[in-house]
């Protein structure tokens, strides 16, 4: 986002007003990577139980 005066802004175009990016409007990048890592870290974590449980569902079995 350019920092320019009020007047200079109406005439940007909208690509050099506003960032490209998911939930670029309202929050910063840093934000929004740390949400796609917590995300992320979430997923594997439920993927890891999951394993986890069938292991210890098999042990059970034999």
């Amino acid at each position: 986002i350019r920092a320019v005066r009020p007047k200079v802004l109406m005439r940007l175009s909208k690509m050099k007003k506003h960032v490209s990016r998911a939930s670029g409007s309202s929050l910063c990048a840093k934000c929004v990577s740390d949400r796609i890592k917590h995300a992320l870290l979430i997923e594997e974590k439920k993927i890891v139980e999951k394993v986890l449980k069938a292991k210890a569902q098999s042990q059970k079995a034999k």
